[in-house]
């Protein structure tokens, strides 16, 4: 059974032949935009019922347009931990379950006239393809998130796309202007080493230079010790990489909300406790809606934080 034929079979007909002619009308058949995995034609209307599947396709959506034009968003943004929009989200009508695989079904169900992907999340680009298939306006963001710059590029691809592209440039000028005060600040300075920790699991994980997270810290005038220690991928942390790593300071970011608590067992740990970044107390716990991946303007509030903090 193909995708088009399974959503058909699964939701009342008229239902669906009324989202199907409220998208059609939309998007309309821009084969130019197939290529990108995009459906969006050039004269189409701003979208006013958005379906974003990740927390930061939440959060930028919400920066450019506001909250009111959400129909769902991930549970995960609704943890103001990990959202700096957490209670305007609170009120978007439909909550998509924790994880990366949403049900493309049930997300038609909410009649979106655009749905907003991330593209490190193969989840999210399957559902994206049959909602595709199936006629829904669909835009992928973008690379992984990884760096202010792939936040600036995801916010202006996303402006032209609701509608909003004054907000976009604007919220993406002031990001560049604050990041330059801060990258002269710090020129000259000396460039301690950091570890990056993160609480996502059960388990503390170690952070790759590939994260958000890692790309402020450079941008704050420091070194990423889990490079240094040979680190190449965000992995379940032990305490002999940390002793390994021998860092400057040591940077908690805490995803879950469970706070510093999460992080005692590794930091009691005898050969951690020793290390001079601990010792000395350059250990801090940095919330992550200003320090992780969710692809809003507040990582440059976290981005001048982590220099502060750097050099003081």
């Amino acid at each position: 059974m193909t995708p088009r034929k399974a959503l058909r079979s699964s939701l009342p007909a008229t239902v669906l032949l009324a989202l199907l002619a409220v998208t059609t009308a939309a998007c309309g058949d821009d084969a130019s935009s197939a290529d990108t995995g995009d459906t969006a034609g050039s004269g189409a209307a701003e979208p006013r019922r958005i379906a974003a599947l990740s927390p930061d396709a939440a959060e930028a959506v919400t920066e450019l347009v506001g909250a009111e034009r959400l129909v769902a968003v991930p549970r995960q943004s609704l943890s103001p931990t990990l959202s700096g929009h957490a209670d305007r989200l609170a009120d978007v009508p439909h909550k998509i379950p924790p994880g990366n695989d949403p049900d493309p079904e049930q997300v038609l169900s909410w009649g979106p006239d655009l749905v907003v992907v991330t593209a490190r999340h193969e989840g999210e680009q399957q559902a994206s393809k049959t909602l595709t298939k199936a006629g829904v306006d669909t835009v992928t963001l973008p690379g992984d998130g990884g760096s202010l710059k792939q936040i600036q590029t995801n916010l202006t691809r996303l402006g032209e796309k609701l509608g909003a592209p004054e907000k976009a440039a604007s919220l993406v000028e002031e990001m560049k202007r604050r990041t330059a005060v801060v990258t002269e600040d710090v020129r000259g300075e000396d460039r301690p080493s950091v570890l990056i920790l993160s609480n996502q699991a059960a388990t503390p994980f170690v952070n790759a230079p590939t994260a958000l997270v890692s790309d402020l810290v450079v941008t704050a005038g420091g070194t990423l010790a889990a490079e240094e220690a040979g680190v190449t991928r965000t992995r379940p942390v032990d305490p002999e990489v940390i002793v390994k790593a021998d860092p400057d300071f040591l940077l908690l970011v805490d995803v879950t909300g469970k706070g510093r608590a999460s992080y005692d067992t590794l930091l009691e740990n005898e050969a951690v406790a020793s290390l001079d970044a601990v010792t000395e107390d350059r250990v801090r716990l940095f919330e992550a809606n200003t320090t992780y991946g969710v692809g809003g303007t507040a990582a440059v509030d976290g981005l001048e934080d982590i220099a502060g903090w750097l050099h003081p």
